[in-house]
């Protein structure tokens, strides 16, 4: 057991074991260049979307966000993918979140995209709505929500049930969020369809009982998802790189209100169906624990914890995966790369909380060990202050010479 947000959950046991019958490639490099779509990497290491809580009280990214971005580029990644970005002023998620909801703030994201470019990597924006996967100003803002099921980890009760007019704002709304990303130079959007957020509360039934065409059986459930990603395709064009944050597996079960794996497999089939770029694979759920954070990683075994789940996939959807949870070996990582075709790149969150510079040690040295324990002290502060690692919690939020 562990804490998050003061309330104790569990995780899900999970380890990799990619026993494949033959050899996809090899000499398939975690520094070779990773192409998704039109978008091409200088290698396969992307910082998964982790939200800073940096911005100003509107959302507004700052420049000790952008020292964050900087450290990264300097420190080596492909890709970064922003931390959650609201697209909904009433969907704030928390004081500091960054949020894209309006057509004034495309300038200062245009800074962002600089900022990450001048240093050597490419940027893309996670856009998100939250609904009641947070208790800030519950009692202020509109809680959007599939259905009134308070949050198991929150306690966070809807106070707006999506009707079809709701949802079709929302779909809007992600359009035009898209539109502003696209416009402020970034190389690429993520939807974020995951971990428990809005969009992922209607695929699962936990959260969903809803009795019209956006709950029941998945086809109904992944609706909402789907017309999200048709809306953002017909904003940005056919070849501006989409990428959607999804489950390989819950780890909760169909009886205790979770998608099982050939229904998860069907949202990614719908989604590359519908045009997407790339598909970045995580899992877990919030009923039953943090499962897509795992803690006690230190040996390879238990890490890269849902690159058997992206395998699934890729053996059935033929677009680029990411797999993001627990990446702690190069070594492994090629493992995964030699057995899975189209794995194209990797996402870390807490080991480039702690070193923003992994990816330049890793070429320096690929037998180096992430100083990163996964004992989760950033995630049990998660929106209490700024994401940081313990290992660094002595350390000045801005940085001397930036």
């Amino acid at each position: 057991m562990m804490k998050f947000m003061g309330a104790a959950v569990a995780t899900a046991p999970a380890a990799i074991s990619l026993n494949a019958n033959a050899k996809i490639k090899a000499n398939r490099g975690l520094f070779e260049q990773a192409h998704l779509g039109t978008l091409t990497l200088k290698n396969r290491i992307i910082r998964s979307a982790t939200s800073q809580y940096r911005a100003t009280v509107d959302g507004d990214p700052t420049e000790d966000l952008m020292r964050v971005h900087r450290e990264l580029a300097e420190g080596g990644v492909g890709l970064i993918i922003t931390g959650l970005t609201y697209i909904l002023p009433e969907d704030q998620y928390g004081n500091g979140g960054t949020g894209l909801y309006d057509d004034s703030q495309i300038n200062l994201y245009k800074k962002v995209v600089k900022n990450a470019h001048e240093h050597g990597s490419k940027i893309a924006v996670q856009l998100a709505m939250v609904g009641p996967q947070s208790n800030y100003r519950v009692d202020r803002r509109k809680v959007y929500g599939a259905s009134k099921v308070p949050h198991p980890i929150y306690g966070t009760i809807p106070n707006q049930v999506m009707t079809k007019k709701d949802i079709a704002f929302a779909v809007e709304s992600f359009a035009k969020a898209a539109v502003r990303a696209k416009q402020a130079g970034f190389d690429a959007i993520e939807l974020h369809f995951a971990h428990n957020y809005l969009v992922s509360q209607f695929l699962f039934p936990y959260y969903n009982d809803r009795k019209d065409e956006y709950g029941g059986p998945i086809e109904n459930r992944a609706r909402f998802a789907f017309e999200v990603l048709e809306a953002v395709r017909q904003a940005v064009g056919p070849e501006f790189p989409i990428i959607a944050k999804v489950h390989g597996r819950d780890y909760l079960g169909s009886l205790a209100g979770g998608n099982t794996q050939e229904e998860n497999l069907f949202v990614a089939k719908g989604l590359a169906k519908r045009g997407i770029t790339a598909l970045d694979i995580s899992g877990g759920n919030k009923v039953r624990g943090m499962g897509e954070f795992h803690p006690d990683i230190q040996q390879e075994k238990d890490q890269s914890y849902f690159a058997d789940d992206a395998k699934f996939i890729s053996d059935h959807v033929d677009v680029p995966l990411i797999v993001t949870g627990g990446n702690r070996s190069p070594k492994l990582l090629e493992e995964v790369l030699s057995n899975a075709k189209n794995i194209q790149a990797f996402g870390f969150g807490r080991t480039m909380l702690s070193e923003p510079d992994l990816a330049n040690k890793w070429v320096n040295d690929p037998t180096y060990r992430p100083r990163c324990l996964a004992c989760n002290w950033c995630i049990a502060n998660y929106g209490t202050q700024k994401s940081q690692c313990i290992l660094n919690a002595s350390r000045a939020y801005i940085a001397p010479g930036h």
